[in-house]
């Protein structure tokens, strides 16, 4: 295992930690409209760099609540330090720590910390994905058993959501946190679909980028909605399949 995912792992279970502990969880602030952060946010990002930046002083951190830019040539972090804050905020335990390295334009590592369960979940770039339990370490694996799917977005998805209820083939999830990804490359659901707004995304989404990594390591199909070409760090808009039938499916369903 690389040292940057050690390092990685490590600084999501430090998050979870300060997480899971619900210290600084009632003082929250709005950063405008119906978007919340909390002291834990904060509290949860500032561990995060601590450990990255203790093993790699020169990797940048581009954070979601601290920030950050990208330097030219060098690798650096993305760092979403709770991804929905709004669920954790009402005390229900669908949130994630999200860690990714950025190496030469692409994700090459990932971690990703559930709330409240213990689990990380982690990959490198073609070295498949794992999650680490008290129970010790196993391989990820997408599956199409579930017919659960993951929809949320903004206006686009709300149709594409009708559609799905409609065609009474799919059990539909909106929960507003990644952690629908670390579902999805453990095989508890087949499919996600995030149409997000359009927006810029430069240095990439802290809140997709480790879990796009992990989900593809795990066998998903992870595609780009707008180009229909493989994910990158300018993908605003998510397609993520369990298998290319579950992705057929998905895609039509982006078309009715």
């Amino acid at each position: 295992m690389r040292r940057e995912t050690e390092t990685a792992i490590r600084a999501a279970k430090l998050a979870q930690a300060i997480a899971d502990s619900r210290a600084g969880a009632d003082q929250v602030t709005s950063k405008g409209g119906i978007d919340l952060v909390t002291a834990a946010d904060v509290a949860c990002e500032d561990k995060i760099r601590e450990e990255l930046r203790r093993v790699f002083p020169d990797y940048p951190v581009i954070g979601e609540e601290r920030g950050g830019e990208p330097v030219a040539g060098q690798p650096y972090w993305l760092v979403d330090p709770i991804c929905g804050t709004r669920l954790y905020a009402s005390n229900i335990p669908l949130y994630c720590h999200n860690i990714a390295l950025v190496e030469n334009g692409e994700v090459t590592v990932a971690a990703v910390g559930v709330g409240k369960t213990g689990e990380i979940l982690f990959a490198e770039k073609g070295e498949g994905g794992w999650i680490r339990t008290a129970d010790g370490e196993r391989r990820l694996s997408v599956s199409d058993r579930s017919n659960a799917i993951w929809i949320d977005g903004g206006p686009r998805a709300a149709e594409v959501l009708r559609q799905a209820v409609l065609l009474k083939r799919w059990y539909v999830w909106m929960y507003s946190t990644t952690v629908s990804l670390a579902h999805l490359a453990d095989g508890r659901i087949a499919g996600i679909l995030h149409l997000g707004p359009p927006r810029v995304v430069r240095a990439g989404s802290v809140h997709f980028a480790a879990g796009c990594l992990v989900a593809s390591e795990a066998g998903a199909v992870v595609l780009d909605v707008e180009t229909g070409l493989p994910w990158d760090l300018h993908t605003r808009s998510y397609l993520l399949a369990s298998t290319p039938e579950v992705q057929g499916e998905l895609i039509k369903l982006c078309s009715l």
